[in-house]
């Protein structure tokens, strides 16, 4: 067999893995590793109000409004830049979705 080297991604998607019909089922979070760190992406668009806390930024899918928040931010511990994080993990997850579409299409 022949010599296989191991990667590590610079993502993880998390999301709850057995559903139980609460409003947790649609909750996501991208972790990065390069900073420790947890975002979770919320879409807002059944959201009358909302209020978030801590540093986040505001994306668009398709016609969907989405918050990036992080949950853990580790980012000036490890010299990482929070506001390319957020948005790099927005590209991450935005390439899921598309992925995802595709996989219905089929």
């Amino acid at each position: 067999m022949g010599k296989f080297e191991f990667t590590k991604p610079e993502f993880l998607f998390c999301e709850i893995p057995i559903k139980d019909g609460s409003d947790h089922d649609d909750r996501i979070w991208i972790y990065h590793l390069e900073s420790l760190s947890l975002i979770e992406f919320i879409n807002v668009d059944d959201f009358k109000d909302f209020q978030f806390v801590g540093k986040q930024d505001r994306f668009e899918y398709l016609d969907e409004n989405w918050f990036g928040v992080f949950v853990q931010n580790n980012c000036e511990g490890t010299e990482q830049n929070p506001d390319q994080v957020l948005k790099k993990a927005w590209k991450y997850l935005e390439e899921y979705f598309d992925w995802e579409e595709e996989q219905d299409e089929e």
